[in-house]
């Protein structure tokens, strides 16, 4: 599962491989195989919801990728006394730059102006010429200056670590144990209905910075929303997609509605589209991930190494 997930690309046509194992032909013979696994139980830990007290935020620490671990990440290995320790927030997040000051983080409203900024700029460029094959952003999470984590195997083994989308052989990663609030709302994506629900109820239209990607990697084109998540705050404090939920989800076209959602627009572009339906994409998500939308993380608990051990080929702590 690992192989096949580190090679998740969402801008690009399908691998032969992945057309191969689209076929359903070779979905029924695979089928009896799959049925039997999940009989087992062994695969019960897929379905299970978010786990609060097992949550771990993860930062790559490869010396060929280290730019300056954010302070949170490089205290010292092991329980960390959280009363002593100053509160967390979105700053904690980012590597010192270089020189006086940090990084600062993005939130949801300046991701949202980005997106409207970058919708405009793409309808304008179709207006002029609407059989441009244009690239942009691919992926449909909530903005990377926002808290993640993962959970863990049952095992102890952090998910995060070795199920990676696009995975490009990072093997070292520093991870700090999350000690969350009592009262987060969590939303569950276990099903393509779930995320379908939340573009219905929070659209954003995001049809022409998606449009040659998402028809590259889908063979589809046509209006194309994700979900607003600025607005999916004001309900909910985390989006956990948990395995069971991305195998389900991930790079299918998950149908929404007739017609276009949200507000008419005639800049929309829309030639050579196949079909008249609103649509959206799970894509950008790694396996057992939550993205934390507000402010719910209380504390540092504990830091823990990891290492890829190539020899027993599998992750370590350290």
């Amino acid at each position: 599962m690992a192989e096949v997930i580190s090679g998740a690309m969402y801008w690009q046509r399908p691998h032969g491989a992945d057309q191969i194992a689209a076929d359903p032909e070779v979905r029924d013979a695979l089928r009896p195989f799959a049925e039997m696994l999940i009989s087992t139980g062994l695969l019960d830990v897929w379905t299970a919801p978010l786990h609060p007290g097992n949550q771990w935020a993860l930062a790559w620490d490869d010396a060929d990728h280290r730019s300056g671990l954010p302070a949170v990440f490089d205290r010292p290995l092991g329980p960390v006394d959280s009363t002593a320790a100053p509160a967390i927030t979105l700053t904690d997040l980012y590597p010192p730059l270089e020189g006086d000051g940090a990084s600062l983080s993005w939130g949801l409203d300046e991701w949202l102006a980005d997106v409207l900024t970058t919708e405009t700029r793409y309808r304008h460029d179709f207006a002029k010429n609407p059989y441009m094959e244009l690239s942009g952003e691919w992926w449909s999470t909530p903005p990377d200056g926002l808290w993640s984590s993962t959970g863990t195997w049952p095992d102890g083994t952090l998910i995060g670590v070795e199920l990676v989308e696009d995975d490009f052989g990072l093997e070292r990663a520093r991870a700090c144990r999350l000690r969350l609030r009592t009262d987060a709302r969590i939303a569950e994506i276990r099903t393509s209905e779930d995320w379908a629900d939340l573009c219905r109820r929070y659209p954003l239209d995001v049809t022409a910075q998606r449009r040659y990607v998402w028809s590259e990697t889908t063979g589809r084109k046509g209006r194309w929303v994700i979900p607003d998540w600025s607005r999916v705050a004001e309900e909910f404090d985390g989006v956990h997609v948990g395995l069971a939920g991305y195998l389900r989800t991930a790079g299918a076209v998950i149908d929404l509605a007739e017609g276009r959602l949200g507000e008419e627009a005639e800049t929309v572009p829309t030639a050579g589209n196949t079909d008249d339906r609103t649509a959206s994409l799970v894509a950008g998500w790694h396996p057992d991930t939550t993205y934390w939308l507000n402010n719910v993380i209380e504390a540092v608990t504990e830091v823990a190494e990891w290492h890829y051990d190539s020899d027993a080929d599998r992750w370590v702590q350290d």
